[in-house]
Formats: structure tokens, C-alpha cells, sequence
């Protein structure tokens, strides 16, 4: 498709199906070239289940639901009923659908990397913290990828960690080396993490917190803020606060367009990342989220930068961004 402008899409995910890292990819390719989309980058999840099961119940599970009982109608409760009257089930199915997406990050960059070719879009690795190891085996695990990836997600809700949590502190500074990004969840997720008992660790403030402890390293506040199918834009407005901080961004995967605009409206247009989280959004291609967003009440300038300049400012501070920028040549950001 022709946008009148290379597009970076900076949250996209691989397929569930094929299982298989390396076949998964090549579908990734085949649906960035469909929506015109030059480059990706590609966020690894690994799920860690000894970290799960020891963060939920039935019991937390029922309480829980209480507790969200301030902010969210009987009727939306019902949309979880499955969870909340059959938990222990709820916790088998949590734990087998994701493990079944989660992949081992360095067999995920590895694979991404083989993928590669000059006559189709630019795939950018990301890696997933592991909450099941200790921090520095996933250091080491960064390491072993050297600059091949752009940087690790951090997902507090997944992974029952805040991203301020003086542990990572080492990561964090193993991502400013290499002038890499942390990206971070930040919302609900589907399920029970669409209690506000499981969700509060993703909050954006939390990243504006790291942020400001690791101030060499940029910090991705994803879906900015708003992820909830419950609550919409459930934190929102700590999203642009923290988007004060010098190395604080935000990508707009899975928000409403309503959102992308307020906040072009309230703090500019400099701090914005184009995403699609492609394919984690049941019914949304990567052309829809595109239109989304060029179809917003904002200037072209703006517009631009959020879908690739901002993104390439970024990728340009990089130290694997000179070897894989070989194979296009990119506008150059007014």
C-alpha cells in the first residue's frame, strides 16, 4: 500500500501459528509488506510460570474481583465469569495458552535475524525479560545476542514486576550500552489482568520512576497507558506525565486513536510511536492501525512523526542500527 511515507510499525508480535520462530516470522514479513510497512520491531513474550503460580490463586483471584467491584460494573465483572466462578480452571488455561506463545528470546532474535532479507521489510528484535531467572541470567542472555537486538520488554503485568524495581537496574543499563530502548506494558491485559489487583504494576509512572534512575537508557511506555478492554485508557493521563521525562517515549499499539490525538493535543507530537501490536488485537490489521492514525484531526508534520520519524531518531542511536540499515534508504527527519 502507498502512505506517502516509510513506515516504521514499533510493536508488532510474531504469530501464534506457525509455532515455529523462524516460519512465523516470514508470515510477520508477508503482513508488514501487505500493510507498506518498511521496518517492524518485533517484541518477544516469554511467559515465566513458576512466577505466575506463585502470584495467583483462586483465592487472590476472588479477591480480586471484590476489590475491582469499585471501578467496573456487574455486567463488565460478568465478561470475566469464567474466571471468577471456575479460577483453578482459569489458572490452567492462563498457564497453557501462555505458554504455548511464550518463546525463549534468544532463539526468537536468532531466528528474527535469520529472517532478514533486503527485498522485504526490516525486522528489529526485541527480547523478553524472563521473570522465572534471575536478573543477571538475563543479562547475560541479552549479551550472548550482542547488538543484534534493539533492547527487552518488560511486561509488569505478565511478569508480576514493577519496571522500577531496583533489580533491573543492571539490565536497564545493559540496554543504555548498546542505545537500546526499554519497552514496557503498560494497562490491563486480557483476563485477570483486567483486575486492577493484577494490572497495578504497569502503571506509567513506575517507568517514569526507572526512567529517572537510568537516565542513559530510553524507556517505552507501551500502549500509553490505555490497554483495557474494560476501562479504556485506564491510565491515560500517567502516560503524559511521564512523557515529561527526557527518555521517556510512548507507542500507540493497541489505543484507541482518540487517545493518539489528546495526546498530540496536550504534549506534542515529539514523544509518539507508531504501533500496531499486530496481531495481538482480534480483528485489527496493521493498514487499519495505520489509517487510525492518518486519519486523526492532526498536522502531516505530526503525523510523520509518528509513524517513522520519531521512531528513526531512535533506531539511529542504536549500535546494531548501522549494520541493518544497509539494505533501504530512509527519509531523513526534518
Amino acid at each position: 500500500m502507498g502512505w506517502g511515507l516509510d513506515i516504521v510499525d514499533f510493536h508488532v508480535h510474531l504469530p501464534l501459528k506457525p509455532r515455529e520462530a523462524f516460519e512465523a516470522s516470514q508470515k510477520l514479513l508477508e503482513a508488514l509488506s501487505y500493510a507498506g510497512v518498511k521496518a517492524g520491531v518485533v517484541i518477544n513474550v516469554e511467559f515465566g510460570v513458576k512466577t505466575f503460580l506463585e502470584n495467583v490463586s483462586p483465592d487472590k483471584i476472588w479477591r480480586a474481583a471484590s476489590e475491582s467491584l469499585d471501578y467496573l460494573m456487574m455486567s463488565k465483572i460478568m465478561y470475566l465469569h469464567n474466571i471468577v466462578f471456575n479460577p483453578e480452571k482459569a489458572i490452567e488455561e492462563h498457564v497453557r495458552i501462555l505458554s504455548e506463545y511464550s518463546k525463549d528470546s534468544e532463539s526468537f532474535a536468532k531466528a528474527i535475524i535469520a529472517a532478514e532479507s533486503g527485498d522485504k521489510p526490516l525486522l528489529i528484535p526485541v527480547a523478553s525479560y524472563n521473570p522465572d531467572a534471575g536478573v543477571s541470567e538475563n543479562v547475560e542472555k541479552l549479551k550472548s545476542v550482542g547488538d543484534k537486538i534493539l533492547g527487552v520488554k518488560i511486561f509488569p503485568t505478565l511478569h508480576f514486576t514493577r519496571p522500577d524495581e531496583e533489580k533491573l537496574k543492571p539490565l536497564y543499563e545493559a540496554i543504555a550500552d548498546i542505545g537500546g530502548v526499554v519497552v514496557v506494558h503498560t494497562g490491563c491485559d486480557p483476563g485477570i489482568w483486567e483486575f486492577l489487583a493484577f494490572c497495578s504494576k504497569a502503571r506509567p509512572s513506575y517507568v517514569a520512576r526507572a526512567a529517572r534512575n537510568v537516565k542513559d537508557a530510553k524507556f517505552i511506555v507501551a500502549h500509553l497507558g490505555s490497554y483495557s478492554a474494560l476501562n479504556p485508557g485506564i491510565y491515560f493521563n500517567e502516560a503524559l506525565e511521564a512523557l515529561s521525562q527526557d527518555n521517556v517515549y510512548a507507542d500507540t499499539s493497541a489505543t484507541d486513536p482518540y487517545f493518539v490525538e489528546r495526546a498530540v493535543e496536550e504534549i506534542g507530537h515529539d514523544k509518539l510511536l507508531f504501533g500496531s501490536d499486530y496481531p495481538m488485537v482480534t480483528g485489527l490489521e496493521i493498514d487499519d492501525a495505520i489509517e487510525g492514525i492518518l486519519r486523526l484531526d492532526i498536522t502531516w508534520k505530526a503525523k510523520k512523526a509518528i509513524m517513522m520519524e520519531n521512531a528513526l531518531k531512535i533506531l539511529r542511536q542504536w549500535s546494531g542500527w548501522r549494520e541493518l540499515n544497509k539494505i533501504k534508504k530512509w527519509e531523513t527527519p526534518s
